[in-house]
């Protein structure tokens, strides 16, 4: 399958992985209300007043028209109503006009789409948004001297937001020229070169984000810069900055969206004409919330045809050729066409067409196909073909005949009479042609001609290029048969029935046919829901002999694996009670080694908390967590237990910390109370079953349980009385 021409529009909802979620508030401003047919608008008192019960419109808030699907609400206060029940807000967006009544005093928020009943496509397309006056019916009077009247004000869209805050108290205390104070948030700058302090936590992937947010007071200076670093050999981003409470984007900002996915610092930096500081109360990123992907139709080459691309020639496979193609003037591909006697054999095809993506700018442009009918260098074996379009297919009686591509579209050329292709070439630059074509693909068939065909595709744009995007909602889409890659393998698609062609961690309405897990990667369910098949893959850690696991549904313990839950911290000790299974968001300390797979059957998955789930001592996170304080599980010489984190430490997605503050530096862990409980450690499978063991269900073990030579695998036990633990 190849894809081709690309065309674009769709939406995405991608999931922070990281950061709080708030909204940005998109304001109106009202002084730029004016009257309207009957009602007139006071901007010193933010009064609207209408004198008949229709056409009472005040003139539009000043949103310009546009795409507004990022934004859920519009809230309005309203106040001081007189001869009035309330006041009607007005929307037009995708050619529909909806209007909706707001009785009363208060402050108003509205849903676009399930209080006005626009849909996520409608939303693109906002034409206006406008205020209107009530209307009480016929037996209410509203007229010159009977006016009506209300005060209006705070009117605002919402856009859901992520926010990833700086924690300022993390700041170095100096570096080069600049310092900071903790204690005041004063940073200063004795330098106009080298006086920037690297802001903590803002690094690596954040194509998420779109602003800089900030609260900024003068000191002896009224304005700093903001520098911005990327790995990827980008020139660093210069940004002059002025005091205030800021909220700027970072394309005005200089930074371009692709070089986001590889910035290695932001800093704060003094300015660079004088010495001084500021105070610098608050300084994060945003995002919105809701991410918007583009579909792309992509053409698929049809069933049974052979891609130009993949011919091989008489002289080391001169036809590797590169998708889209562009042919321009001199341009050939293929063979050497003139002077010797390369070429491909195609007797078993009938037709060559060409999908040509582009030639708006052409005039006489066009493309030559050189035929033989022997291998030979002699040109009088040769004939030129051009191609002509696909409908033409019948009608065309001469192919040798010249013809121009001026537009878009599939091209076709007959080649039936001709065994051996020698080569493509533009029309020659002598004739006039002043432009290019550039091909899609290029393939070789045989019978009725046939087309590419289109598909729908959600493919490589930025969010599902996102490692850290968890969730795409394509529920407003019209389109079925949609497939998807994204670069999480654990994100979920919000899907209408029938509209994945992908199963897999597909949601329709409340239920996920097959949620399927993999280790070290990001999750975030936006909503409960019900999996009819759920799996999680990871490795178990032969060498530290123990794990922690949490996972968002129910499942069975995989053969080989034992759990456990953690209680209290006591005296430097944790104890490990032993479960039959795993419990949705419940995290666990595991044993056992190797690949496994844990696996429920119409297990319920909440919607993912924020902040970690705790069980017991334990805390679990779904998505990489930096922790400052607590115990992470390691092996230190042989020494299995959690150890306290020295500095901030990154726990991985489906495992958990020790959530814990103590004084020691490492807490040991009791299987099932050790020495409290009576419970026997057996190391290496080493207990003996020939006096007779039993397991927890009280049933007698025998020897085809055995791995090792009458020595049984890891479990707990019950021999002569005693619980035994085999590792």
């Amino acid at each position: 399958m190849k894809n081709f021409t690309k065309l674009m529009l769709t939406l995405v909802l991608a999931l922070p992985s990281a950061g709080s979620a708030n909204a940005t508030k998109v304001y109106a401003d009202l002084s730029k209300l004016s009257n309207g047919p009957v009602s007139t608008w006071d901007g010193a008192t933010s009064t609207m007043t209408w004198t008949a019960l229709s056409n009472n419109m005040i003139s539009n808030f000043d949103y310009a028209a546009g795409n507004y699907r990022a934004c859920t609400a519009i809230s309005i206060t309203v106040s001081n109503l007189n001869n009035a029940v309330g006041i009607r807000l007005q929307i037009k967006a995708n050619g529909q006009e909806k209007l909706l009544a707001l009785n009363g005093e208060g402050t108003f928020t509205k849903f676009l789409t399930d209080d006005f009943g626009f849909t996520a496509a409608d939303l693109t397309k906002v034409e206006w948004i406008r205020l209107l006056g009530s209307t009480w019916g016929d037996s209410h009077t509203i007229d010159a001297e009977h006016p009506a009247s209300a005060v209006i004000s705070n009117v605002y869209l919402e856009q859901p937001t992520r926010t990833l805050d700086v924690n300022l108290s993390k700041m170095a205390a100096s570096e080069g020229n600049a310092t900071w104070d903790s204690s005041t948030n004063k940073f200063a700058w004795t330098g106009t070169w080298s006086n920037a302090i690297t802001l903590p936590g803002l690094s690596g992937v954040l194509s998420s984000f779109t602003n800089v947010s900030y609260e900024a007071v003068a000191g002896t200076c009224d304005h700093f810069r903001i520098l911005v670093y990327y790995s990827n050999g980008a020139p660093q981003t210069t940004y002059q900055a002025s005091v205030g409470k800021k909220n700027i984007a970072l394309q005005d900002m200089g930074v371009a969206t692709e070089n986001l996915a590889h910035v290695s610092s932001i800093k704060v930096s003094g300015a660079n004409d004088m010495n001084g500081d500021i105070t610098l109360n608050r300084f994060s990123l945003e995002g919105p919330l809701v991410n918007y992907i583009e579909k792309t139709t992509v053409q698929v080459a049809p069933e049974g045809v052979t891609d130009l691309n993949g011919m091989t020639g008489a002289d080391n496979n001169k036809w590797s050729i590169a998708y889209p193609l562009t042919a321009g003037d001199g341009t050939q591909f293929g063979g050497n066409i003139d002077g010797d006697n390369r070429s491909v054999n195609i007797e078993d095809y009938e037709y060559l067409i060409f999908v040509v993506s582009d030639a708006s700018n052409n005039a006489k442009a066009g493309l030559r196909v050189f035929v033989s009918t022997e291998s030979s260098s002699d040109n009088s074996t040769r004939a030129i073909l051009y191609p002509h379009p696909v409908a033409d297919y019948n009608s065309v009686s001469d192919w040798t005949e010249q013809s121009f591509i001026t537009a878009p579209g599939n091209y076709i050329v007959k080649i039936s009479d001709y065994p051996l292709l020698r080569g493509v070439k533009n029309l020659a630059y002598w004739q006039g042609s002043a432009g290019t074509i550039s091909i899609s693909q290029a393939y070789l068939g045989s019978g009725t001609p046939v087309v590419p065909t289109e598909d729908v595709v959600l493919v490589g744009t930025e969010a599902l290029a996102d490692a850290n995007a968890t969730c795409f909602d394509v529920t407003s889409l019209t389109e079925t048969g949609l497939s998807y890659n994204p670069a999480n393998p654990n994100a979920l698609f919000l899907s209408n029935a029938g509209q994945m062609t992908n199963t897999r961690n597909v949601i329709v309405g409340n239920t996920c046919a097959n949620l399927v897990l993999t280790d070290g990667h990001p999750f975030k369910a936006p909503k409960d829901f019900t999996a009819t098949a759920a799996t999680y893959t990871t490795t178990l850690n032969a060498t530290a002999k123990a794990g922690t696991l949490v996972l968002p549904f129910n499942a069975a313990l995989p053969e080989g694996v034992t759990a456990y839950t953690l209680g209290d911290v006591a005296n430097g000790k944790v104890k490990a009670t032993s479960v039959d299974a795993i419990e949705a968001d419940k995290p666990v300390l595991t044993n056992g080694e190797g690949e496994k797979t844990f696996t429920g059957a119409g297990v319920a998955v909440a919607a993912t908390a924020d902040e970690a789930v705790a069980n017991g001592a334990l805390g679990g996170v779904y998505q990489n967590t930096n922790i400052t304080s607590g115990y992470v599980l390691q092996n230190q010489n042989g020494n299995v237990g959690f150890y306290r984190v020295a500095a901030a430490t990154t726990v991985k997605p489906f495992r958990a910390y020790l959530n814990t503050q103590n004084a020691d530096a490492r807490i040991s862990i009791v299987y099932d109370g050790d020495e409290e409980t009576g419970i026997n450690r057996t190391e290496n499978g080493k207990l003996d079953i020939e006096s007779g063991v039993y397991d927890l269900q009280g049933r007698r073990i025998d020897g085809q349980w055995s791995t090792d030579n009458g020595h049984l695998t890891k479990g707990i036990y019950v021999k002569n009385g005693k619980k035994h633990i085999v590792k």
